[in-house]
């Protein structure tokens, strides 16, 4: 790799796949009736929790899109329960939801597996958090799954 770019995309790429199958193994059994357990009354339940990652992989992938096209663009930040509203979680199909999230991850996998060197130091300029790069983008993706993932774990042993 050139020296301007960090030396530990793939680790990124690694850790961020491991975390996917980490997700996938925790929701393959999930039943509907445990999906839907809300811990706590008003608290996301697994399937809103899944929802959620879903949109969030789509707009990642928005703004990788769009930095890789366009030169240092504007990305939007999104309310997370805003969105959760919009799409009405609590309404969705568990099963569909599941699929489409980890569909939506695999496409992002692929799309960051294909980037050049060079392309992980692209940025453009996040509403909340200023200038951002691909590779930041990329390792807060991760953060975001492995948080989400231990709520998702939480939930269960609740569950039961």
């Amino acid at each position: 790799m050139n020296s301007l770019v960090p030396n530990d995309s793939q680790e990124i790429l690694d850790r961020l796949q491991q975390v996917s199958e980490e997700m996938d193994v925790e929701l393959a059994d999930l039943i509907t009736e445990d999906a839907n357990f809300e811990p706590v009354v008003g608290e996301w339940s697994i399937k809103d929790i899944v929802c959620h990652l879903r949109d969030a992989e789509q707009i990642w992938k928005q703004r990788v899109t769009r930095i890789l096209e366009e030169d240092e663009p504007f990305l939007r930040a999104f309310n997370p329960d805003e969105l959760a509203t919009e799409h009405d979680y609590p309404s969705q199909d568990w099963n569909k939801a599941k699929e489409d999230y980890q569909y939506a991850r695999q496409v992002n996998l692929d799309l960051f597996k294909s980037l050049e060197p060079a392309q992980w130091l692209k940025g453009g300029i996040h509403q909340e958090r200023g200038h951002v790069t691909i590779r930041e983008l990329i390792e807060s993706l991760f953060t975001h799954t492995q948080e989400h993932l231990e709520q998702i774990r939480h939930a269960r042993w609740l569950a039961k």
